[in-house]
């Protein structure tokens, strides 16, 4: 939720205690690295006025595809138009394969890192479901899938993503969102097997083409507030 554009929904369910009880025990039960102390500092942070929000996260990310922090993958490392154009291709395939669509009230690329954790969490559901009804193979696809997707995708640039809204943001929300961004994506590497990513990845080239931007169709919103896919 904090990596969508801000509204009052999302102030409202970032305030909320019961947001905050679920980080702090979702840290607690994954917590390497001091992942929980990070939980309960973001927690304990009074969430700033929307007004204030808005302009942070446009001075942030900006109005244009790059702005002090870039959010999305395929900006990153030295991969050429038609690799981007890969990329993309391979995380819609990812999305998918789960019978996931982008929302089309969302005017993002797939690549975004809001799209990605969301896709991370529909996973992490999946798993912890077929753990319920003890079906192996429901779980065996979604750990599969999990572990390679954050080698291939959401691992390798979000640590990254974080890592750059600490240092341009260090007092405020947004950079300790990406403080907490990047501990939890080390642990969530580390605990699935993962190497784990520098927090240090170059931007592409200003002198590559840009990939045009792919949106996709449907509108729904999931159970925890997400609004970027259809299902």
């Amino acid at each position: 939720m904090g990596f969508h554009t801000p509204n009052e929904e999302i102030v409202r369910s970032l305030s909320s205690a019961e947001t905050m009880q679920a980080l702090r025990g979702a840290a607690l039960l994954l917590d390497r690295h001091g992942l929980a102390a990070e939980a309960s500092r973001f927690g304990r942070e009074r969430m700033p006025p929307l007004r204030d929000l808005k302009q942070d996260y446009n001075r942030l990310f900006g109005h244009t595809l790059r702005g002090k922090v870039c959010p999305y993958e395929t900006e990153y490392g030295k991969a050429h138009s038609f690799q981007q154009a890969h990329i993309l291709s391979d995380l819609a395939g990812f999305y998918l394969a789960f019978g996931l669509r982008p929302a089309i009230s969302v005017n993002e690329r797939v690549d975004h890192i809001a799209y990605q954790l969301e896709f991370l969490e529909f996973l992490s559901r999946k798993e912890a479901f077929a753990l319920e009804q003890g079906d192996e193979e429901m779980l065996e696809i979604a750990r599969h899938a999990l572990k390679k997707f954050l080698r291939e995708h959401l691992g390798r640039f979000g640590r990254a993503v974080g890592s750059r809204l600490r240092q341009e943001d260090q007092d405020g929300f947004y950079g300790k969102l990406g403080s907490l961004c990047s501990l939890f994506l080390r642990t969530e590497c580390e605990g699935q097997g993962v190497l784990v990513a520098s927090e240090v990845l170059e931007l592409r080239s200003f002198e590559e083409e840009h990939v045009p931007m792919a949106c996709g169709t449907g509108d729904e919103r999931l159970e925890t507030g997400a609004t970027r896919f259809d299902v």
